[in-house]
C-alpha cells in the first residue's frame, strides 16, 4: 500500500545561529513528536561552539511545519558527568509518547577514546510533563557495550506495541578505511524489552549494511505507517553525498526498499541539503505524515522536511 504515496521534497525549516551561549550551530537529529493537535515539536542536537551537542526542541505547526512556531531557549539534556558515557555529547535517537503519557526520549551519548575516536551508547529520559521537562533513567547507558556492539549500541527507537516495546537501533564494532581514514561500520538491530529500559545484550539483525554501496545504517526509527512496521534509517554511502534509507517488515523478515525515498533528492548548488540529507524521521499526525531530515554539515545548514502524499493526488 505503501508504494501508492509518494514524498513531496517541501525544504528548510530552520538553520540555527547563535540561538544561545550553549547552542551556535545545527540542528542535528530531529525527533518529531505531537506535542499537541497543533503543534510537532521536534527535538534537536544543539552545538556549542565547540561542537559538542545538547539537546533542546523547535516547535512547528502540525500542519505546516515550514511555519516556526517557538524556538527554545533553553535545553531540556545536558551531557553527562565526566567519565560518562555521555560526557562529550548528547543528541535525539528517538522521541515516542507512550499511552500512559509519559515521553521517552532515547538518545545517543558520545565520549572521547584514545585509540579509537569515540563510543556510541543508547541513554533513555524520560518525561512526565508532555516532553517540557526531562528525567535522566541512569547515569549509565540503558544499552551498553555488548559483544554485538563494542563501539556502537545507540540509536534506538521504539515503538509500544502487543504489550511490549518493538525496538530498532545500531550497532557498530569494526571500522572501514575509505579515503585515508577510518569510517565506523554500523547497521541496524531489533529487540524488544518488556518495559523500555532493560534490554538484553544481543538482538537481531534487521538491515545490513552493503559495503559495496554505504558503510554505516545509522540512528533508525521504528514506526508504524499504513498499518505496516517500517525503519528509516541514515546512509553512509561511499561517495560522502549521505542519504537515506527504509526496510519493511514482512514475516518477520526486513525488505529493503531505499528506492522509495528517492524522490527525496539531493539540493541544487548552495542549497541547505546539496551534500547531505540526513537523519530521517517520521511522525503521522493523524492527518498528514512528515519526514524530516538535517541538510549539509549534520544540520549545520538547518534541517527540513517532506511530506507523504497519494500518488497522482
Amino acid at each position: 500500500m505503501f508504494k501508492n504515496y509518494t514524498w513531496i521534497k517541501k525544504g528548510l525549516i530552520y538553520k540555527p545561529e547563535n540561538e544561545q551561549e550553549w547552542w551556535a550551530t545545527n540542528a542535528m537529529a530531529p525527533t518529531p513528536i505531537l506535542y499537541d493537535e497543533n503543534t510537532i515539536r521536534v527535538y534537536v542536537g544543539a552545538w556549542d561552539k565547540n561542537g559538542i551537542s545538547r539537546i533542546s526542541y523547535i516547535d512547528v505547526d502540525s500542519n505546516n511545519p515550514s511555519v516556526v512556531k517557538k524556538v527554545a531557549n533553553k535545553f531540556v539534556l545536558d551531557l553527562g558527568n565526566d567519565g560518562c558515557f555521555d560526557d562529550n555529547g548528547v543528541f535525539p535517537a528517538h522521541a515516542y509518547k507512550h499511552p500512559d503519557g509519559r515521553v521517552f526520549l532515547y538518545y545517543t551519548g558520545f565520549q572521547k577514546l584514545h585509540k579509537i575516536a569515540f563510543s556510541n551508547f543508547s541513554g533513555l529520559a524520560i518525561s512526565y510533563d508532555n516532553g517540557n521537562t526531562f528525567e535522566r533513567v541512569s547515569q549509565a547507558p540503558i544499552m551498553d557495550r555488548a559483544d554485538e556492539g563494542l563501539f556502537t549500541r545507540a540509536g534506538t527507537s521504539t515503538i509500544y506495541e502487543d504489550g511490549i516495546f518493538k525496538c530498532c537501533y545500531s550497532v557498530g564494532s569494526g571500522w572501514y578505511n575509505i579515503a585515508g581514514k577510518d569510517r565506523p561500520i554500523y547497521e541496524v538491530n531489533y529487540i524488544e524489552s518488556e518495559n523500555g529500559i532493560d534490554f538484553a545484550k544481543k538482538g537481531q539483525t534487521a538491515v545490513k549494511v552493503d559495503l559495496s554501496r554505504e558503510h554505516g545504517l545509522g540512528r533508525p526509527q521504528i514506526v508504524k505507517l499504513f498499518n505496516q512496521t517500517m525503519v528509516f534509517y541514515t546512509r553512509r554511502t561511499l561517495d560522502f553525498k549521505y542519504f537515506i534509507g527504509c526496510s519493511i517488515k514482512k514475516d518477520n523478515i526486513w525488505i529493503r526498499c531505499d528506492e522509495w525515498l528517492e524522490t527525496i533528492k539531493h539540493g541544487s548548488i548552495n542549497e541547505f541539503d546539496e551534500h547531505m540529507i540526513y537523519f530521517p524521521a517520521v511522525i503521522d499526525t493523524g492527518h498528514k505524515i512528515f519526514l524530516f531530515y538535517v541538510g549539509n554539515g549534520y544540520g549545520k545548514e538547518g534541517f527540513g522536511y517532506a511530506e507523504l502524499t497519494k500518488k497522482n493526488d
